[in-house]
C-alpha cells in the first residue's frame, strides 16, 4: 500500500451502541466487511514516539497488514507510511526507523503494547469508481501493555470505539458522518488513539508552550514554536519534500538569531554550544538549499532570455549535470540528520525551551525589554546601511549591502518574536525589514550565481551535449545577472527610504 495522508475522527461509544448505516451518503452503496486485526506497537522504553503522537506498529489481518508508521501531519491529519510485514516480528524497516528518528533520538525501539481489534467496517462507495468515499469502523478492542513500556507491563483493558476515516470523499462527507454518529449517541473521543487509550498516563505529557508577560516567557514561546517547526519538518526533509530543506534551515537560523539577538534575556555564554550546533545544522542544509535557489534562478533567467544570442542557440541541457549535483547535495543534507550531533542538538533544544532563561532582564516586563532589543537591532542595521552608502560604487559595495541584508534578517526575526507584545510597531518593523531582506537577498543570489558560473560553468558546459550552446547560455546568464545587480541595489535603497 502506498504512503498516504490519513484524515479521521474517533468517537467513544458504549457496549450497546447501534452503528448507523448511512446508505444515503453512499451513492455506490455500502460495502460491509469484518476483520480481526492484531497489532504490536513499538516505542522507546520511555514512550518518546507516543509523547509526540507518533505510532509505529506491525499489524496482522485486514487488507493493509504490515508495518505502519503514523506521524501527525497538518490539521486533523496523519501521514501513514507502510512497509511489508516481512517474516521477522521485531525487525523494523529501516525507512520507518529513520522517519521516526527525531522522536526516538537514537533510543532502541521495542514492543510496548499489543492491541487486538474485532472490526466491522462500512465502506461508503462512490457511484462511478466504487472506491470508498469514506470508511466507518466499529471496533471492539482488547489492549495489553507489554514489558517494553518502561518495564511496566501487565495493563489490560477492553473498550469499543468508532472511527470515521476520509477516503476519496471530501471533509463535508466526514462531517456528515460525524453528525450521524453523534445523533446515534456517540461522543467525540477525548484521546483519539487506541495506543494512547491503552497506555494512559504512562505516556509523558507533551511540553507546554511558555506563557506570561515576562521577557523569558515571550522569547521562550517563540523558541518553542521554532523547535516544534524543526521537529515537524524532520520527516519532510528525509522524504525530500519540496522546500522542506529551506524551511528547516530558516527555522534553525531563527532560533540562532533569537539566542544571539536578545542578550539581556538569553545568557549567550550558556547557549554558545547550542548556537554553534545550530550554525552547523544550517550549514549542513546550506549547500542543497543554495543549489535549489540557483536552479530556480537559472530556470527563471533562461525563460527571460531570447532563444539565440550571438547566432548561437541558448540551451538548458547543461542543467542535467547541475541537477545531479543538487540531488547529491540533498542526500548529504539528509545524512546530516542521521548524525548523533543533530540528535544531541534536538535534546538541547528541548531542554532550552523548557528551562527559564537566565539573562539579567529575563524576568522583566516583556514590552520594555523587547522594545529595547528591537531598537538595538534597528540601530545596528542603520549603522551598516550608512557604511553601504559610504561604499558608493567601490569594490566593497556588494559586501556592504550583504551585511545590511544580514542585519535586516536579525531585525525581522527579532520583530517577529516581539510582535505578540509590541503589536503594530513590531509588525511594521517586521514587514519593512522583510521587504529589505527580500530585495537584498535577490541581489545576493545574483552574486552567488555569478560566482557559481565563474567556478563551475566550464565544467557544466563541458558535460553538456552541445558545449558551445551551453557556454553561450552561461555567458548570457552571467551578463543578465551583472546587468540586474545595480537595479536591485537601487530598489533596496528605495525600500529603505519608504521605512517602517
Amino acid at each position: 500500500m502506498a504512503d498516504q495522508l490519513e484524515i479521521e475522527t474517533t468517537f467513544e461509544v458504549g457496549a450497546g451502541f447501534s452503528l448507523p448505516r448511512p446508505a444515503d451518503l453512499a451513492p455506490g452503496g455500502v460495502d460491509e466487511r469484518a476483520h480481526r486485526l492484531t497489532a504490536t506497537y513499538f516505542d522507546t522504553g520511555d514512550l518518546r514516539l507516543a509523547a509526540r503522537g507518533i505510532t509505529l506498529r506491525r499489524r496482522l489481518g485486514g487488507p493493509d497488514a504490515g508495518w505502519h508508521l503514523k506521524i501527525p501531519w497538518g490539521r486533523d491529519g496523519k501521514r501513514e507510511f507502510h512497509a511489508p510485514q516481512g517474516s521477522h516480528a521485531v525487525r523494523i524497516p529501516a525507512r520507518l526507523v529513520r522517519l521516526a528518528a527525531s522522536a526516538a533520538r537514537g533510543a532502541p525501539l521495542a514492543p510496548v503494547a499489543r492491541i487486538t481489534t474485532e472490526r466491522t467496517e462500512l465502506g461508503l462507495l462512490g457511484e462511478e469508481t466504487r472506491r470508498p468515499l469514506a470508511l466507518i469502523a466499529d471496533d471492539r478492542v482488547h489492549g495489553e501493555v507489554l514489558d517494553g513500556a518502561g518495564g511496566d507491563g501487565g495493563g489490560e483493558i477492553r473498550w469499543r470505539e468508532v472511527e470515521a476515516e476520509l477516503g476519496s470523499g471530501d471533509r463535508d462527507l466526514l462531517d456528515a458522518i460525524g453528525r450521524r454518529l453523534l445523533d446515534a449517541g456517540a461522543r467525540p473521543s477525548r484521546i483519539g488513539s487506541k495506543l494512547l487509550t491503552l497506555l494512559g498516563d504512562r505516556v509523558p505529557a507533551p511540553p507546554e508552550r511558555p506563557s506570561g508577560d515576562t521577557a523569558d516567557a515571550v522569547v521562550r514561546g517563540y523558541l518553542f514554536d521554532q523547535v516544534e517547526y524543526v521537529l515537524d519538518l524532520d520527516p519532510r526533509v528525509r522524504l525530500g519534500e519540496e522546500d522542506a530543506i529551506h524551511r528547516m534551515r530558516v527555522a534553525a537560523r531563527r532560533i540562532r538569531t533569537v539566542l544571539r539577538g536578545f542578550p539581556s534575556v538569553v545568557d549567550r555564554k550558556a547557549v554558545r554550544g547550542t548556537a554553534a550546533a545550530l550554525r552547523e545544522l544550517a550549514a549542513s542544509l546550506g549547500t542543497a538549499r543554495d543549489l535549489e535557489v540557483l536552479r530556480e534562478r537559472f530556470a527563471a533567467r533562461l525563460a527571460e532570455l531570447p532563444a539565440r544570442a550571438g547566432g548561437v542557440a541558448l540551451t538548458a541541457d547543461w542543467l542535467a549535470a547541475f541537477d545531479r549535483r543538487l540531488e547529491e547535495a540533498r542526500r548529504k543534507a539528509v545524512r546530516a540528520l542521521d548524525g548523533q550531533e543533530y540528535l544531541d542538538l534536538l535534546d538541547e533544544l528541548d531542554r532550552l525551551r523548557a528551562t527559564p532563561l537566565t539573562g539579567r532582564r529575563a524576568r522583566s516586563s516583556a514590552d520594555q525589554v523587547l522594545e529595547a532589543e528591537l531598537g538595538d537591532a534597528v540601530d545596528r542595521m542603520r549603522a551598516l546601511h550608512g557604511r553601504a552608502l559610504a561604499a558608493g560604487d567601490g569594490p566593497g559595495r556588494g559586501d556592504a549591502w550583504h551585511e545590511v541584508r544580514k542585519a535586516a534578517k536579525r531585525v525581522r526575526y527579532t520583530a517577529t518574536a516581539a510582535e505578540p507584545v509590541l503589536g503594530k510597531r513590531a509588525t511594521r518593523m517586521r514587514r519593512w525589514s522583510a521587504a529589505l531582506q527580500e530585495v537584498l537577498g535577490d541581489h545576493q543570489d545574483g552574486a552567488a550565481a555569478l560566482r557559481f558560473i565563474a567556478v563551475s560553468g566550464a565544467r557544466l558546459a563541458g558535460s553538456a551535449p552541445d558545449r558551445a550552446s551551453a557556454s553561450a547560455t552561461l555567458a548570457a546568464l552571467a551578463g543578465a545577472e551583472t546587468a540586474a545587480a545595480p537595479y536591485l541595489l537601487a530598489e533596496a535603497q528605495r525600500t529603505w527610504e519608504v521605512g517602517p
